[in-house]
């Protein structure tokens, strides 16, 4: 859940510590001893403390957040990224956010069914809610419901797609598949904490 958070926090911690030594041993007045400057320092770095890793925070989130392409699984660098995407996914379009993404891939109906019973094999006994329990799976996508998720990444709703669910883990975790056997194209949202 606050695994954004914690980059910043490293980053932000390391630059105040570098800043508070280099002043500490540079800066000094020479009328104060170290021990006073220290402190000093280090009272300045817990009252920049929040707005430094707020602005690191969004300098970082800029580069590991938004709107990504790669051709295929293997270009994909963060496993967060990687989780609940079949691995022979091609063509890859991902938004990626603090708790999930949302992406669109090409992919052939048969290897998305035997990716998908490949993971219920593996995970389906942790699985909150047991493989067809979800409501609306197997059926056809609900173009509201498409346009609910997707509709500001302007992809369109495919009139033959059928909804599929991953294994769900405890916290929420797990994907959402709107799979278009036609075109071979899947649309996922997923989630993690």
């Amino acid at each position: 859940m606050f695994w954004p958070l914690i980059l910043p926090f490293q980053i932000t911690c390391c630059v105040l510590l570098v800043a508070v030594v280099m002043l500490t041993a540079f800066a000094s007045p020479k009328a104060w001893s170290r021990i006073k400057t220290f402190c000093l320092y280090s009272a300045l770095a817990l009252l920049a403390f929040v707005p430094s890793c707020t602005g690191i925070m969004i300098a970082v989130d800029a580069f590991r957040f938004g709107d990504f392409s790669y051709a295929s699984y293997n270009d994909i660098s963060d496993f967060r990224s990687q989780r609940y995407l079949p691995e022979a996914a091609t063509d890859i379009q991902m938004r990626r956010h603090g708790n999930g993404y949302f992406a669109r891939y090409k992919l052939s109906s048969d290897e998305f069914n035997s990716y998908l019973d490949n993971l219920w094999q593996k995970f389906g006994e942790y699985s909150a809610v047991e493989r067809g329990g979800f409501s609306d799976e197997g059926e056809s996508v609900d173009p509201e419901s498409f346009a609910m998720t997707f509709g500001d990444l302007g992809w369109d709703c495919p009139p033959e797609a059928i909804v599929y669910y991953s294994p769900s883990e405890g916290d929420g975790g797990g994907a959402t598949y709107y799979v278009d056997s036609n075109s071979g194209l899947v649309f996922q949202r997923t989630g993690f904490w």
